[in-house]
């Protein structure tokens, strides 16, 4: 499920260049309303094995901006969508912001329109235009240094297919019945994406994918983003 919201700017909203942590927290603090939803959603996830799947992602702010001294500035308006396969998750959030308006480092903007939509994906072989990049990484046990997977590896697309199995078991509690593939269609080096998130840098990959899988499976990738860190704002794509 998809909420799309359009947020008229009574005054600028300025922000770090690095952002995602704010759009994550606008998020958490939009379901606080709904106290035991979001303290397990924030607090707990969803597990499969060793692993916590927070179940959405969110694109990056749109809208005519200006950088400058690594600090970003939208002027008149903005548009933002967030995604999740559960539709608590974007009932409540679209409740929220109606009623309360979103906040920005302390600045509430309550002039603004949100649109539900459960659109589904009708084939099981569908070309992608990444709209937040694809991360994939691994942990160093003894070093904890995080090592950043490149399109250009083959296990980047296994990686790929494994993180879809693992969320679709902690989401629902049974394996897919089958795989799904992923492959490049179009990927060069000037889709490479370095963001900082907190204290840490974290590198990811736009381009063009083809991805291939029962439409179920599809559409739970649409809502959910493909790869890791999707819960920092990771993974995102369109239909093209």
């Amino acid at each position: 499920m998809r909420l799309l919201i359009h947020i008229n700017l009574q005054k600028s909203l300025e922000l770090p260049i690095n952002y995602h942590h704010i759009l994550q927290g606008v998020i958490y603090k939009g379901l606080s309303n709904h106290k035991g939803y979001s303290t397990f959603v924030h607090n707990e996830g969803y597990h499969y094995e060793k692993r916590q799947f927070k179940m959405f992602t969110f694109s990056n702010l749109e809208g005519k901006y200006f950088i400058r001294n690594k600090r970003i500035r939208f002027e008149d308006e903005v548009k933002w969508e967030i995604r999740s396969p559960e539709i608590l998750f974007i009932q409540t959030l679209a409740a929220s912001f109606g009623q309360e308006g979103i906040s920005f480092l302390g600045d509430t903007y309550k002039d603004l329109t949100v649109k539900l939509l459960d659109d589904e994906i009708e084939e099981d072989d569908i070309i992608v235009r990444m709209r937040m990049p694809i991360c994939l990484y691994s942990t160093e046990p003894e070093t904890k240094k995080m090592y950043f997977y490149r399109p250009d590896e083959i296990l980047f697309y296994q990686l790929l297919a494994d993180n879809f199995e693992r969320k679709y078991q902690a989401c629902y509690g049974v394996k897919p019945e089958e795989a799904i593939e992923v492959l490049p269609v179009e990927v060069c080096e000037r889709d490479k994406y370095v963001t900082r998130y907190k204290n840490c840098y974290i590198s990811g990959w736009r381009g063009t994918y083809r991805i291939k899988g029962k439409r179920k499976y599809l559409n739970f990738l649409y809502a959910t983003g493909l790869g890791s860190k999707n819960s920092q704002g990771f993974g995102m794509f369109e239909v093209i």
